[in-house]
């Protein structure tokens, strides 16, 4: 008998030394995935306070990175690249239906496309936007989706009446409408607020569509066990803190607040858009 629950004992002691323990994930290196609606600089340097609480908060090290583009960033989502990603609202749907990922959180502040035309010389009606260009930062961006269906509601389609000219930044494609090269930029209110004021004020709004779900953290599905500890950390973080008072005023994301499964199920048609055109 001493022999046997000798041997059992070792075998518990085994299982106890492979088994995961709360609070084990301390310590560990935790990979934030952003979405890259800003240049890397810019993006990761805007996203450091948030990196700092969350480090102090969960006492493990945090590394934000991010991706070339929206497609490169879904694709490491899927590839399991990142330990949470935040993320369009869309790609969040997305990754939760085909990979499992679990909503954590999102900003409070609104989201919605905001077409800009030049101030000096602005696109007079819808119909004149025939044979021009419509700039965005990709293809892929909600809001971006969100105007390409307005537009189609009005009668024009991609390819057929006017062009979608993607480029790396809301700035640059500020920039290509003041430079004569688009007639419309899509913008979000976010990177509305962040435009330096040379390109703003060279801008005007054309319309303002209605809003839409924001940017939203998730979690990678082999991080379930942590999101009772991750979920609250989140929503915590608020502009009452000293790093949530430097993200939120750079930002313009306002605070956080929990994501409804009402919100994830509106972007269905938003999916739809995705499937077909990420490889899908």
């Amino acid at each position: 008998m001493g022999r046997f629950l000798s041997g059992r004992g070792w075998l518990l002691a085994c299982l106890l030394a492979l088994w995961p323990i709360p609070g084990a994930a301390q310590g560990t290196l935790l990979i934030v995935g952003v979405l890259p609606t800003l240049s890397p600089r810019v993006l990761l340097n805007n996203y450091q306070p948030f990196r700092a609480y969350l480090e102090q908060t969960l006492k493990r090290p945090v590394e934000m990175v991010t991706a070339t583009d929206f497609a490169a960033f879904h694709k490491g989502t899927m590839a399991g690249d990142y330990d949470i990603v935040v993320t369009a609202a869309h790609l969040g749907r997305l990754a939760q239906m085909e990979g499992g990922y679990l909503p954590l959180a999102t900003y409070k502040a609104a989201n919605r496309a905001m077409l800009m035309t030049s101030r000096a010389a602005p696109l007079k009606s819808i119909r004149d936007l025939r044979g021009h260009a419509v700039a965005t930062l990709d293809r892929f961006a909600l809001i971006t989706g969100q105007a390409l269906l307005w537009l189609e509601t009005q009668g024009l389609r991609e390819r057929i009446d006017f062009r979608l000219l993607e480029t790396p930044s809301h700035n640059s494609a500020a920039y290509s409408v003041l430079s004569g090269e688009s007639a419309l930029a899509i913008i979000s209110p976010a990177g509305w607020k962040q435009m330096p004021a040379n390109l703003r004020d060279g801008l005007q709004v054309f319309a303002k569509l209605p809003a839409i779900p924001g940017l939203m953290w998730l979690a990678n599905p082999r991080l379930a066990r942590e999101v009772a500890r991750l979920k609250p950390a989140l929503l915590a973080f608020s502009p009452d803190l000293p790093e949530g008072k430097q993200f939120f005023e750079v930002t313009g994301y306002q605070g956080m607040r929990e994501i409804t499964p009402e919100e994830m199920k509106s972007l269905d048609p938003y999916t739809q858009y995705l499937q077909q055109h990420l490889g899908h």
